[in-house]
């Protein structure tokens, strides 16, 4: 699989974000994930790495091997749902989040999808 289709993947789906030192245990609801903005995030998604920051007006911003992105969140249920304007080009990707070992999951369709904590600092 080349690398720009499982960018693509894992920043579609992504759309999940950790808290700053709150122990969550299980799957967020949608107040728990509502409650994770604003915040700068690191993610990994099959050994790629990405940046990203979500803000409460339920706008993105992200990074990733020197290519920016702009995207919107919202939480549907207890799902979050994401959309870039380039990486998926405006479509639409929702799952649940879990915590485990101190990393917060992304899952849809019955497989893990994304890693994700927040960083210490903004980095570049």
């Amino acid at each position: 699989m080349n690398s720009r289709i499982i960018l693509a993947a894992g920043i579609a789906a992504f759309g999940v974000l950790a808290p700053t030192s709150q122990a969550y245990a299980g799957s967020l609801d949608g107040g728990g994930i509502k409650s994770l903005f604003p915040g700068y995030f690191e993610a990994t998604i099959q050994g790629y790495r990405l940046l990203f920051s979500g803000y409460r007006d339920g706008s993105l911003q992200g990074e990733a091997y020197g290519r920016q992105d702009r995207g919107r969140w919202f939480v549907n249920g207890n799902d979050i749902c994401v959309s870039w304007e380039q990486w998926t080009k405006g479509k639409t990707t929702c799952g649940s989040i879990s915590q485990q070992d101190g990393w917060f999951i992304a899952s849809g369709g019955g497989s893990e999808i994304l890693k994700f904590r927040r960083a210490p600092v903004a980095q570049k």
